[in-house]
């Protein structure tokens, strides 16, 4: 009894001891993981309302990029989205191949540095009764908003078929705005994309003229969208960016693979309904890393046309391409860089910049490059087309 009474002293003093040093190895513990939280890099990225920019709600909630605190944000105007990107509020942003030619003739300080996604189908020129044939375009009105890919597209058009822009009327709109002038009959033409094309399809007598998919638009990115981050933050945070550029080809690829719970996740985070998204993709080809090595002419690389999803549909037998503007192919691996010159040039004729800015300019495929010699290509490999799903 007496050496239990002079031991228990000793003993609680020992048990304190190791009570304190695992409630220090504790406290270290989560000291370490708050740093680590901390230690994330903030990273906001600028999207509009629109399915196929919004793999990164994907990377977000699949944690795709477990050190970058990832913000996304929905910025619809072009103006105000150069805006918080020049301003630093945002790092990244998709948008439309042409708006980052035109920002880029404006000195905005971003760099292209990979392509999201292709219209295949998404965008149509729906016209009024009557209109048959390109000529029949002569003296009639069409709605686009001004220096958008809409814009583009007519442009091109009508420099194909030969007919100068002034022959028609230009009612600057916004794509919501656009169909509903056009469902009024206050247009001839509608050059749009979906949902909104469907609203215009509605008009008495209206049919679709051509859809990107038939039109083989995709062949030369014609109608493209595009990833571009502010150059200064590429060269200040270089594995950051490289890491966001990572788990963007992550984020698709699983979407590929599971297009059902994957259009729920972008509902959620654009707050639509999942038949938008169904919609939206439907008409629009996410593009892997082979086939974006295939656009910048880089080996290893296949362009979109050379590789398209096997689910997706053809376009008919006889649709024509856009060879006639380029070299006279019409499918050509590189396309990136002629396709960013011929709309420089077009938009300078067009009034929509000031300066013609040559494609060089434009590009950044450092971090495509990067993702290639380290075989990211091979691991986010499919090609799946997410819009097998179909309405």
């Amino acid at each position: 009894m007496t050496a239990q009474k002079k031991d228990t002293p000793m003993i609680r003093s020992l048990m304190r001891s190791v009570a304190l040093c695992f409630a220090g190895l504790a406290g270290l513990a989560a000291a370490s993981a708050g740093a680590q939280a901390q230690a994330k890099e903030p990273v906001s990225v600028a999207i509009i309302s629109f399915s196929p920019y919004s793999a990164w709600y994907i990377v977000k909630e699949k944690n795709l990029a477990p050190t970058i605190d990832l913000d996304v944000k929905i910025i619809e105007g072009i103006t105000e989205k150069n805006a918080a990107i020049t301003s630093g509020q945002v790092q990244c942003m998709n948008n439309t191949l042409d708006s980052m030619v035109a920002g880029r003739s404006g000195d905005l300080p971003v760099k292209v540095v990979a392509f999201s996604n292709m219209s295949y189908g998404l965008d149509k020129m729906i016209v009024a009764e009557g209109i048959n044939t390109i000529e029949d375009f002569k003296g009639k009105s069409f709605g686009a908003d001004f220096g958008f890919l809409n814009h583009m597209w007519m442009l091109l058009t009508l420099q194909r078929a030969g007919i100068d822009p002034s022959e028609l009327n230009h009612v600057t709109l916004l794509p919501q705005e656009s169909a509903a002038a056009f469902s009024s009959g206050g247009l001839d033409i509608d050059v749009n994309y979906e949902p909104f094309a469907s609203q215009s399809l509605k008009r008495a007598g209206a049919k679709i003229f051509k859809s990107s998919l038939d039109d083989r638009t995709w062949e030369r990115g014609l109608i493209s969208d595009a990833i571009a981050c502010n150059e200064d933050w590429m060269k200040a945070k270089p594995e950051t960016a490289k890491e966001l550029l990572r788990a963007w080809f992550e984020a698709v690829n699983w979407w590929k693979d599971n297009p059902a719970e994957g259009n729920a996740i972008v509902a959620k985070g654009l707050g639509w309904p999942e038949s938008d998204v169904r919609l939206n993709q439907n008409g629009a080809v996410m593009l892997n890393i082979t086939q974006n090595l295939g656009a910048f002419g880089l080996p290893g690389g296949k362009p979109l046309c050379e590789d398209l999803p096997p689910e997706a549909p053809r376009p008919p037998e006889g649709s024509k391409g856009w060879g006639a503007l380029f070299d006279g192919k019409d499918c050509e691996a590189g396309y990136a860089f002629p396709t960013w010159d011929l709309f420089s040039k077009t938009y300078l004729k067009a009034g929509v910049i000031q300066k013609d800015v040559p494609s060089a300019d434009g590009y950044d495929a450092t971090i495509l490059k990067q993702l290639a010699e380290e075989k990211y290509q091979d691991k986010y490999g499919s090609n799946h087309w997410i819009g097998r799903l179909g309405l």
